[in-house]
């Protein structure tokens, strides 16, 4: 008696587990089409994100460069990815030039905002992967100070693309975002030191275009290039303003390199004024 029970209740596991089996067998493809399907609406919102973003940066494109531009839009499979130069309003420390000193400085001394701004490069991608700022900027935020090169990355964001003062289209890239930042070291290691007029954050986003772009060349004012065309009379008032600005706001010294370095060029420019020259 206790065997036949024993062997009903065996047959009755067999039969469960069958079943169980049987069931689980009819679900395996139900849950991989769920999760297929899951997949494609993943996909499908990640894609409509980032043509919202890509036209976030579409609608910043200014001048001629938008007529050059390959349509930007989401390609999950492409690896090419869309090259712009972007300038912001220059910070340094307690100074901001806003646009009234922008303004200024285009109607009375002839330079575009262009060659004022800050400069950085903004690789767009194209695929669902995070696109990605580059600039260069001193540690020391203080108006033409000399100081140690920082290379920036920084993940591009709406907030971000809101404060481009312009947005210049300038090529196309297949260049990885760890390839460009290995371009951006190579760059810090030729030019350690940050000085606003002579290797600045202008220098080095052209210096990434011709890497990035098949040696193509920013055509956009640059400032050195702009103050070389300014009158000395008024390179001196500048001059004049900026030493002010660093003794009696920042409180620098008298001793100190950047402020000697400020007069000798005042110095200069007093000279030519005086002599006509």
């Amino acid at each position: 008696m206790g065997f036949d029970a024993l062997s009903k209740l065996k047959s009755a596991g067999v039969v469960a587990e069958e079943y169980l089996k049987e069931k689980w067998e009819h679900r395996k493809p139900r849950d991989a089409l769920e999760a297929k399907e899951d997949a494609i609406e993943i996909e499908k919102r990640q894609r409509h994100e980032k043509n919202v973003f890509l036209r976030l940066v579409v609608a910043k494109v200014t001048g001629e460069s938008v007529s050059e531009m390959p349509p930007l839009e989401c390609d999950p499979t492409t690896s090419h990815r869309a090259v712009f130069l972007i300038t912001t309003l220059i910070e340094f420390g307690n100074f901001e030039l806003s646009k009234t000193t922008y303004d200024l400085l285009a109607r009375r001394v002839g330079m575009s905002q262009a060659s004022i701004s800050h400069w950085a490069l903004c690789v767009i991608d194209r695929s669902l992967n995070p696109s990605y700022c580059y600039d260069l900027m001193s540690d020391q935020m203080a108006l033409n100070l000399l100081g140690k090169n920082n290379f920036r990355v920084a993940e591009i964001t709406s907030e971000f693309i809101d404060t481009w003062s312009s947005c210049s289209y300038v090529g196309e890239t297949t260049k990885t975002h760890a390839e460009i930042q290995e371009l951006g070291a190579q760059h810090m290691v030729l030019h350690p030191r940050y000085n606003l007029l002579t290797d600045n954050c202008q220098d080095m986003a052209e210096s990434l275009v011709r890497s990035l772009c098949n040696g193509k060349i920013i055509s956009q004012a640059k400032l050195r290039e702009e103050l070389s065309l300014v009158s000395p009379k008024i390179a001196l008032d500048l001059m004049v303003a900026r030493l002010k600005s660093k003794i009696e706001v920042l409180d620098e010294h008298e001793d100190s390199d950047t402020v000697k370095e400020d007069v000798n060029v005042i110095k200069d420019l007093w000279h030519r004024v005086n002599h006509k020259q």
